[in-house]
Order: C-alpha cells, then structure tokens, then sequence
C-alpha cells in the first residue's frame, strides 16, 4: 500500500447555475483538458463518508473558524451511483487557513466495512504501514469517531492544459444522507445544494496563473466558502442549527495571520500513534 500527501495547494470555490455550465465550459475550453483518470467528459461520483467525534469536534472546527483543522473519511470513486466502487481511498483533508493538504491510502472493501461498522477496529499490519491509516485508527480512539454523514454527487474534473498544477472541477447533484452504509439508498438521500446549483473548484499549487484567474473572473462566477460536509450534516442532522455559507473573504482583505507550514501544522494535530 502507498501514501498519497498534497501539501500547498489552494481551493477557489465557486457557485454556479446549471444552465450556465455550458457557458463556463466554453469559456475556458482552451484552458483545460479532461482528466482521463476521471473517466473524461463523462465524470464519475464521488461517495464520501465523513466521520467524527460525539460532540462533533471536526464539524465545530468548521464552524468555529479554527486556522487548523480536519475532515476524516473514506471516500469510494464510482462510474454510476449505484455501480460497484473502482477505487477506495481512507482520507485526511486537512486544511491550514486557506491552504489544503491531504494524506490517503488505498483500502478494501473489507477494511471499509470494517471501519464503518466499528471505527475502533484493527487494521491489519499491511494496512497499518501506511501513515494515513495509522492517523485515522489513533485519531479514531482518541476522539471515539463514528461515520456521521454521507456526501454523494457528481464530479468532472480538468487538468490545465498549459499549467499541470491546476485542477478545475465542476460538482453536481450534491446530494447527503444520514445513512452511512457503503452502498446508496437513493430514496435516503436529499439535496445539499438545489438540484440546479453546482460548485466549480479551481484548485492550484503555490501560485494561480493570472491569465487563468483573469478568465474566471470574466465569467462572472460567484465566489463562496462552502463546505460539503458541514452543510450535509446540518441538512441531515436537525439537532444542529444550520449556517448559510458565507462569501469568501475579498482579495486582499486581511487573513487572521500569516500561513505558516501547512503540513507542520497538520501533523501536530493529526500526531500518529506509531512513528
């Protein structure tokens, strides 16, 4: 098994109408190319799990604006909703302010299932040789973590076609439910988002071309914060008071203080059991 780290990268998130997809892809057609892993044009699904804590510690973050904090899950990449996963990832989205860094394996079906139906669980020792794996079993005794919420959309996803470090991905039919088995109860599912709304990602390392950002800003696009998993769990768990995204902070406005080593950060906070 392999680790997989990206370290920064940032996220521009955008809301769009449906009906004005074809615009957007016209418009920044001779900027991107498919993703071919990413089953080209057509896309795929992606199905995640969230977990967290019984005071819903990861969520709090969230929403209580912490510079450092974390969203585990396990995520399955589907060609069709209902269609058997083609991969299976066990992930930790970390995000430092406004840079991200993830850290995932790859895991089996059977170590899932295993995961779902009790978090506490042992991995094997193949499994646990993978740091990502590691951090979630020492997270999940520590913070006695549960599957919370299910996130399932959508997704076609571009690469640059001039700057291979830039990812643009466009998310529909965002959809959640409180069930959390690994197969989709379509009847269980509501919208996060209305049906006729999509978010677009812009995603980039270190630094955004500014002939590609100058392009989005034509678009006249509507830029947001928005967090799949808080507002799914709060459309699916009526305890929880629910929160409007908000707009994202305007260029140049100030930030709460100056980014300091993502990957530091998120290590200190995710702190593995073994070395």
């Amino acid at each position: 098994m392999t680790d997989a780290t990206y370290t920064n990268r940032y996220e521009i998130k955008y809301l769009a109408s449906a009906r004005a997809v074809p615009e957007i892809e016209a418009g920044l057609l001779d900027f991107l190319v498919p993703d071919k892993n990413g089953s080209g044009i057509h896309g795929y699904y992606n199905h995640s799990i969230y977990f967290d804590s019984p005071d819903l510690r990861f969520y709090r973050e969230k929403r209580e604006g912490e510079l450092v904090r974390l969203k585990p899950r396990i995520r399955f990449y589907r060609p069709s909703p209902d269609a058997a996963p083609k991969a299976t990832f066990l992930e930790l989205k970390g995000r430092y302010d406004r840079t991200v860094a993830k850290r995932r394996a790859p895991i089996g079906l059977d170590l899932a299932e295993r995961l779902l139906s009790d978090s506490l669980t042992e991995p094997g020792r193949v499994e646990m040789e993978t740091r990502a794996v590691r951090e979630f079993h020492y997270l999940a005794h520590r913070y006695r973590l549960a599957p919370c919420v299910t996130v399932l959309y959508h997704r076609a996803a571009y690469f640059g076609a001039f700057y291979p470090n830039v990812r643009v991905t466009f998310d529909r039919a965002i959809r959640c439910s409180r069930y959390t088995g690994m197969d989709n109860t379509d009847d269980a599912l509501i919208y996060t988002l209305p049906p006729d709304q999509l978010i677009l990602e812009l995603k980039y390392n270190d630094k955004i071309p500014r002939l590609l950002l100058k392009r989005f800003n034509s678009l006249g696009l509507q830029q947001i914060t928005f967090s799949k998993f808080a507002v799914s769990l709060e459309r699916t768990h009526d305890e929880i008071l629910p929160q409007r995204f908000l707009l994202s902070r305007p260029v140049g406005a100030p930030r709460w203080r100056s980014v300091g080593s993502l990957t530091t950060a998120v290590a200190g906070k995710l702190k593995a059991s073994t070395p």
